[in-house]
């Protein structure tokens, strides 16, 4: 899905400041599950396996304030992010427990580019597993 794209590491959803560089920069990112030893969590999908552990596929014109966004609707606190919402209201945590959760993402030019991005990434997940991201509700709908 997507390979060629040069993703970030993935960071700690919470507990940290890596977003802090990110405020005011455009790009996509992904919600990730991980497992205890530090590797993407295998997400079983209608048409396959999801070995990099996607959760939600995100695009802003802010990366850094969004990914703050989404931390805190995971935690409850505000209701500004879908996928965080989420996770939260439908008990995600069960499965995933915060500590597990992590982010990567890809800066683009512009906010447009993202969108585009952001489209093309969700139709690739669709088309290989014939799924969505759990978490997403709506992969890339969005007009340019």
């Amino acid at each position: 899905m997507s390979a060629h794209l040069k993703w970030s590491q993935a960071f700690p959803l919470f507990e940290s400041d890596h977003h802090r560089p990110l405020i005011g920069r455009p790009g996509v990112y992904r919600i990730r599950a991980f497992t205890s030893h530090g590797t993407p969590r295998k997400i079983r999908r209608m048409a396959g396996t999801d070995r990099d552990g996607i959760l939600h596929i995100g695009k802003s014109g802010n990366l850094g304030k969004r990914i703050r966004h989404c931390r805190q609707s995971a935690e409850g606190i505000r209701g500004g992010h879908h996928a965080g919402r989420e996770y939260f209201e439908w008990g995600f945590d069960r499965l995933v427990p915060r500590k597990l959760l992590r982010y990567d993402y890809v800066v683009t030019r512009t906010e447009k580019q993202a969108l585009a991005l952001e489209r093309r990434l969700h139709e690739d997940y669709r088309r290989q597993f014939l799924d969505r991201p759990p978490l997403d509700s709506t992969s890339g709908q969005n007009r340019l």
